[in-house]
């Protein structure tokens, strides 16, 4: 508790000191302080509102979630209710093979730790700017989860999900750190975070809310050089104690239908809710936000570094030529992510399905050649927040909240354009994320990230550049 307070009161001073940056240092218990991490309150849009028709998905699911409770689905997310550093070490123990503990593994240990208050500041801002309340505390029920303290939820805003977010954000770090059982960890975090749904102590929305907190949380904690040491040394721990020289270099990407449980289909009942937000969507295409959804549909790079670009970061092709680089490699792997887990199953896009005789979209040109493409999962959305993600994490923090709120905003162009459902749109920013997982473990990626930052910063003179 008193590291904890010490992590909660350094952010603080940063906030009373007027801005002005303190030197990290290794015995922090964070990597990032909270005024550099992005804030969720400004690049998520606000929770839907119980009177809306998006509440729909919310209810559906929180209801779903009760039929779940009795079965060994219901066991995992009674257990998955265990928040911190030990619900971390129980989760993840079994994964890895060993017990991980302060005293068996302390550089694994150190670095589940330091994740853990670094992403937690990633949910903060926006829990206290909506204080939306908990769906088992609307309804005057109670939590399935037996390590929930429903005094303490009452109290504490449920959009995001910080259940949600410690648990991807741990699975794409240790993914990182051990590619070969990458697919695993990161089944287990999207699971950790459908556990707050089933036990009642989150709506969907927060918990969609939480996996995109903590992604962002991880592309800002490799801009540390605390965090990329620590990695290493845990690395090499996992190493030591398994008896080999090197993880093993996974040459496939994750494999998606290992960790999602594939598309929404007419027989879910989340099916109704993708409708609703579908037909919402609709009146927007009239306005300036129609027009922006038709210029996102060029997802090439040189489109992508005009829209990402901020008065605070702006960057194009020729004065950023690394830059592009790096986004024209990791935008090619995000394409080839989405494919391969497109391939696995085929989901008719909106415009075929629910406007058989119009057939009618906002890009009418692409109708044909999108018509038997499948809307699982939207590559465009990936492409964004996974291109969104990348640039946070090279660029400076005073970017990081108007990329990712482009970034999100990219997804649901798609949506208003009517060329994917919501789900299919969640589904590719959590896919891209992963893929992200994997790029930072290939060397040819390193070198292109390295390039970028040293473009952004170039090293002092006589300073060796890192290989």
């Amino acid at each position: 508790m008193n590291r904890k307070l010490t992590t909660l009161f350094a952010a603080a001073a940063f906030l009373f000191i007027g801005g002005k940056s303190f030197a990290q240092t290794e015995k922090d218990t964070v990597y990032v302080f909270l005024p550099d991490m992005p804030d969720a309150g400004i690049y998520l849009p606000p929770p839907p509102e119980m009177t809306s028709t998006t509440y729909a998905d919310d209810f559906a699911q929180w209801q779903w979630g009760k039929t779940v409770r009795p079965t060994d689905r219901g066991q995992q997310a009674n257990d998955d209710s265990q928040w911190g550093i030990k619900g971390m070490v129980r989760v993840n123990s079994d994964i890895l093979g060993f017990e991980i503990s302060k005293e068996k593994t302390p550089a694994i240990y150190k670095l589940l730790y330091n994740v853990l208050w670094t992403e937690h500041l990633s949910t903060q801002n926006a829990k206290r700017k909506y204080m939306r309340t908990r769906p088992f505390a609307q309804y005057n029920e109670h939590t399935w989860g037996r390590f929930d303290n429903e005094r303490e939820l009452r109290y504490n805003g449920s959009y995001p999900s910080g259940h949600t977010s410690l648990g991807w954000s741990t699975a794409l770090v240790l993914a990182e750190m051990v590619p070969e059982l990458q697919d695993t960890l990161l089944r287990s975090g999207y699971q950790y975070g459908e556990s707050r749904v089933i036990v009642g102590a989150h709506y969907q929305s927060d918990v969609d809310a939480g996996y995109l907190c903590g992604s962002t949380a991880v592309a800002v904690m490799h801009a540390s050089q605390y965090f990329q040491k620590d990695l290493e040394a845990a690395r090499k721990e996992y190493c030591k104690i398994k008896g080999i020289k090197n993880v093993s270099q996974t040459e496939g990407f994750p494999d998606g239908t290992k960790i999602f449980d594939g598309p929404v289909t007419e027989e879910s009942h989340r099916f109704y809710g993708d409708i609703i937000k579908y037909y919402e969507t609709l009146p927007e295409r009239e306005t300036e936000r129609g027009e922006q959804a038709k210029a996102d549909a060029d997802n090439s790079v040189d489109a992508m570094m005009k829209t990402f670009s901020t008065p605070a970061f702006e960057i194009s092709r020729e004065s950023n030529p690394a830059i592009a680089a790096l986004l024209d490699y990791t935008r090619e792997n995000l394409i080839k992510t989405a494919d391969e887990l497109g391939s696995s199953t085929f989901r008719e896009r909106p415009y075929v399905r629910l406007n058989p005789r119009r057939n009618k979209t906002l890009i009418s040109d692409d109708e044909e050649a999108y018509k038997e493409k499948t809307s699982y999962p939207s590559t465009h959305s990936e492409i964004g927040w996974g291109l969104a993600l990348m640039l946070v994490e090279i660029g400076p923090r005073a970017a990081a909240n108007d990329i990712l709120g482009r970034g999100f905003e990219y997804g649901r162009s798609r949506v208003i354009a009517g060329y994917s459902y919501p789900t299919d749109v969640q589904i590719a920013r959590l896919w891209a994320s992963a893929t992200l997982a994997h790029l930072h473990t290939i060397p040819e990626f390193q070198k292109l990230l390295q390039a970028a930052k040293d473009e952004l910063n170039p090293p002092a003179k006589g300073k060796k550049k890192k290989k």
